[in-house]
């Protein structure tokens, strides 16, 4: 089938399924006939080295620290997942090395990246994160906004060259959700973390995007 009848063919199925609401169906019809758009990788680095993930809140301290644990882990994982680096500084290091160093917030980036023996180190600058639209009432609403950076062991931002405060990924969010449980925050930073480690972490290896999402779809 040519790209003009699959085009006409798409918005008549686009049609049908605004008018039974069937947003799923319509998604999958596209993935089927449209294949996932590939998308490189913004910044790759050099095979066998060891990478340190960064997460900092020095600008806007942080009430929940589980965040900064959740974050590295979980872009960590994604980063060794998909062969994007050799080896990753572990949270376990970074907490250790904060805990024996009374001056680590004056350090900088370049050189707590030394001190772990990475080569280059992923900043990644919390720059918003509320579990909370209002901390006294029991709907949680998560938002979690960062920039982010490549930074190497000299101090210089190898990426984006061209932003020195950073690239900054669509804010991840959850729904608001009623729960007078104190530690549903738990999840609520468990899931702000998937998803913003997820858009870190395609940040440097290739990808593929599914082309079936309608926006304001389910």
């Amino acid at each position: 089938m040519n790209r003009g009848r699959q085009i006409i063919l798409i918005a008549l199925l686009a049609a049908m399924c605004a008018a039974i609401g069937g947003c799923q169906m319509f998604a999958w019809l596209v993935n089927v006939m449209i294949p996932p758009k590939p998308v490189p990788a913004a910044y790759e680095f050099a095979p066998g080295g060891k990478v340190l993930v960064l997460v900092d809140d020095l600008g806007k301290p942080v009430r929940y620290e589980q965040i900064k644990r959740l974050l590295t882990e979980k872009v960590n994982r994604l980063l060794l997942d998909n062969k994007a680096v050799g080896k990753v500084v572990s949270y376990q290091d970074i907490f250790r090395l904060i805990a024996s160093r009374k001056d680590f917030n004056s350090l900088g980036i370049a050189n707590i990246a030394r001190e772990l023996g990475a080569n280059q180190a992923i900043y990644v600058r919390l720059d918003e994160f509320s579990l909370k639209d209002n901390p006294n009432i029991s709907l949680w609403h998560g938002q979690l906004g960062v920039s982010v950076r490549v930074v190497d062991i000299e101090g210089n931002t190898k990426w984006p060259i061209d932003r020195p405060e950073g690239h900054k990924p669509e804010a991840a969010e959850t729904s608001q959700v009623d729960n007078p449980s104190p530690t549903y925050g738990a999840k609520i930073a468990t899931e702000l973390a998937d998803e913003m480690a997820g858009k870190i972490a395609k940040l440097f290896y290739k990808h593929s995007e599914s082309r079936g999402h309608m926006p304001g779809g389910d």
